[in-house]
């Protein structure tokens, strides 16, 4: 199909296990099997909820405190480091959405990873032409991008931190020093990361495999050089991180090892000297009679969860019913159409002008929902053609895996709100080390081709680019009052996620605590996945035998969203933690 890479191909570009494929399996460390667990839920003026309870109890602290839901972030990503660094951490990169209350403006800071200034287009292409493997390319120094998190964290304090810098570090720096009690979740990773491959790190076999065996879930865990950069970076700012000595172990411990006798395209001391925060403008849409915000490339979550919301809008009924096949066929569809755009015309817009207000208008939207049938289902649609593209002669790239990604949002007791996502990318990023801390392995999000059929692929790698990325914090606003706020990991099935908890939360207006609990639906080009767990029971054979009669091609699997919301409702904010992963909702009354 023209603009898509042939299906051998595109199996050759994501060749990797099951388990970590978008980590749509049952043996994913994020699944929450066929037992439904309680939800975490918190009621109150001022509402933390993260993916880990010991980052919760933290960030909450910090705003009891006295401190902004700025500090409050820095507090809980820099304990996820820490106690969930399967997922994000100070070796990667992250996106922030933040309403500051005193100036009623909403900020969005991108804190994505890079590539080095002496990135080549053929990363990921041998000297022979092939293609490198998914699963080999996270291995490699060459995964890795400058880590941007730190970098973000400081400027966010630059604007809205009212505490200490060091402040905001006591925690995590006591956690990795004194230790903590390991979560299932945290093991269940490590198990995955060996799957995968960790032999190419001594570092990651020192620290986390010792003796062989899983630590155990009974003893502290500990990591001392972790606690040891953390304490760096409380005293000495981002210049240690950037310019400083933790720069220079970083560069000294990839150079250390480098293979000889491969070149390999790895960061430099000039690479991180060079690291800069970009202050990005909102990516904002009204639906029904909401104002829903998000975060601009090179995220094509955001776009595409704005799209297919849109996409919804426009074929759907403001009171359609979960229950109903047609809910389940124009979500699906509107998320498929969306899929298709944002592999095609999303990247960094540092190298390619993304036609944004074409992909966003309402008439191309509306163009978009008029080639979706509402009774019968597509196969591979094609991208379409926005305002915007006319000299845009692209092709477009396979969907991507990964998923070591986590999500926090946090409402303070002054009215600002953060809607922040994370990630090192795959499962312990590239399971590589420096400073305690897990390097991330981003760089695998470009296109493994820099072009295909003599037309260039948007996402392709390039010096100092950033990586398109699925990530998509979103806040919602009704009358320029922030309303909702939410965000998930989950790899490239994040904006499903997001959008069905959108629709549950804005057109059902149901309460997270719902919202968080309830099946999930995703897609693919040609098939459409519906989530196996209970809550499908009683309804499960209705809409399936409805889909399949739609010609939908069904497939059954569990999922990993980590969907963390907060909601104002009757003058309070509710929080509510995924059930999926281990998080944790708390609040101030």
């Amino acid at each position: 199909m023209k603009g898509y890479l042939p299906f051998k191909l595109a199996i050759i570009l994501l060749t990797l296990p099951l388990p970590i494929i978008a980590q749509v399996n049952k043996n994913a460390p994020e699944s929450i099997g066929t037992k439904k667990k309680r939800v975490s839920t918190a009621t109150g003026r001022a509402v933390v909820v993260t993916a880990n309870p010991l980052a919760s109890d933290a960030a909450l602290k910090t705003l009891k405190e006295g401190g902004t839901a700025m500090d409050a972030v820095i507090t809980a990503q820099t304990v996820l480091s820490v106690v969930e660094p399967q997922s994000s951490g100070l070796g990667g990169g992250a996106f922030l959405l933040y309403w500051d209350q005193s100036t009623k403006t909403l900020h969005a800071l991108d804190g994505r990873e890079t590539a080095s200034a002496q990135a080549k287009e053929n990363l990921w292409t041998s000297s022979d032409g092939k293609v490198v493997p998914w699963l080999s390319a996270t291995r490699s120094l060459s995964a890795i991008g400058v880590p941007g998190t730190t970098a973000l964290l400081w400027e966010g304090h630059q604007h809205f931190g009212r505490l200490p810098w060091e402040a905001n570090f006591q925690k995590s720096i006591h956690l990795a020093k004194e230790g903590f009690i390991p979560s299932p979740r945290f093991l269940r990773s490590i198990s995955l990361a060996k799957k995968i491959g960790i032999n190419h790190s001594q570092t990651f076999k020192s620290l986390y495999l010792p003796q062989g065996p899983l630590p155990s879930g009974n003893k502290a865990f500990r990591n001392q050089k972790l606690a040891s950069t953390l304490s760096l970076i409380a005293k000495g700012g981002v210049n240690q991180f950037y310019r400083g000595k933790i720069a220079n172990t970083l560069i000294t411990d990839l150079q250390r090892q480098q293979n000889s006798k491969n070149s390999v395209q790895a960061i430099t001391n000039q690479d991180l000297a060079n690291y800069k925060v970009q202050k990005r403008k909102p990516l904002c849409r009204k639906y029904r009679s909401w104002r829903i915000c998000s975060f601009p490339p090179p995220s094509g979550g955001g776009v595409a969860v704005l799209q297919a919301i849109g996409t919804y809008e426009l074929l759907s009924k403001k009171d359609s019913s979960e229950k109903a096949t047609d809910h389940w066929h124009l979500l699906a569809e509107s998320l498929r159409f969306a899929d298709a755009d944002r592999s095609h015309w999303i990247g960094d817009p540092v190298d390619w002008p993304v036609p944004l207000k074409g992909l966003l208008d309402d008439n191309y939207i509306k163009k978009r929902a008029d080639a979706i049938k509402p009774y019968k289902a597509s196969f591979r649609p094609l991208p379409g053609k926005p305002k915007g593209s006319e000299l845009l002669d692209l092709a477009s790239q396979p969907r991507t895996a990964g998923g070591g990604t986590t999500h926090l949002v946090i409402v303070d007791l002054d009215g600002n709100v953060a809607s922040y996502t994370g990630s090192v990318e795959s499962v312990f990023g590239s399971r590589r080390m420096s400073g305690g801390m897990i390097l991330n392995n981003q760089l695998t999000d470009f296109s493994f081709l820099p072009s295909f059929s003599g037309k260039p692929i948007a996402n392709r790698v390039g010096a100092n680019k950033r990586p398109m990325s699925s990530m998509s914090p979103v806040i919602a606003f009704i009358d320029d009052k922030p309303v909702l706020a939410l965000g998930s990991p989950g790899g490239w099935l994040i904006p499903h996620y997001i959008t069905n908890a959108l629709i549950r939360s804005l057109d059902l207006n149901l309460l997270p605590k719902e919202v968080v609990s309830q099946k999930l639906l995703s897609v693919r080009p040609n098939y459409t996945l519906l989530e196996k767990i209970d809550e499908w029971s009683n309804s499960t054979a209705n809409i399936e035998k409805g889909l399949r009669n739609l010609g939908h091609k069904i497939k059954y699997s569990s999922f990993s969203s980590g969907l963390a919301i907060i909601k104002l409702h009757q003058g309070s904010w509710h929080g509510a933690a995924d059930p999926r992963r281990e998080g944790k909702a708390v609040s101030l009354k």
